[in-house]
């Protein structure tokens, strides 16, 4: 979660010199307050958007993990290092297999995950 939130924080710079330059060519303050109340609870929103996505993408890559290797250690019989390898290479290459881009750029992210 903290990955997720402290990138759109980063990604929000961009977005608050914008708000920065509108104020400086607003004299009223009435408008300058809600353009400041705005772009703070948009950039609170982004932040906990990014916060709450990256928190679920960690958990989804943890429970994917965890459970393709219980699964092989009860089909295998045998609670091993080789489970761990497995169940990581398996999780790799399935979320290298789901990230944007071409299918080409899947199948390099899938190659690299089963590494």
């Amino acid at each position: 979660m903290l990955y997720g939130g402290s990138k759109e924080a980063a990604a929000s710079v961009s977005k608050d010199a914008e708000v920065m330059l509108k104020l400086g060519s607003t004299e009223d303050k009435r408008e300058q307050y809600r353009l400041m109340r705005d772009a703070m609870e948009k950039r609170f929103i982004r932040v906990t958007r990014g916060s709450i996505v990256g928190g679920v993408r960690l958990g989804m890559f943890t429970a994917a993990f965890y459970g393709i290797r219980n699964l092989l250690a009860e089909k295998r019989g045998v609670h091993d290092v080789f489970n761990d390898v497995g169940a990581g290479s398996a999780t790799a290459s399935a979320f290298g297999l789901i990230m944007p881009g071409s299918l080409r750029w899947r199948a390099r992210n899938m190659a690299l995950g089963q590494c």
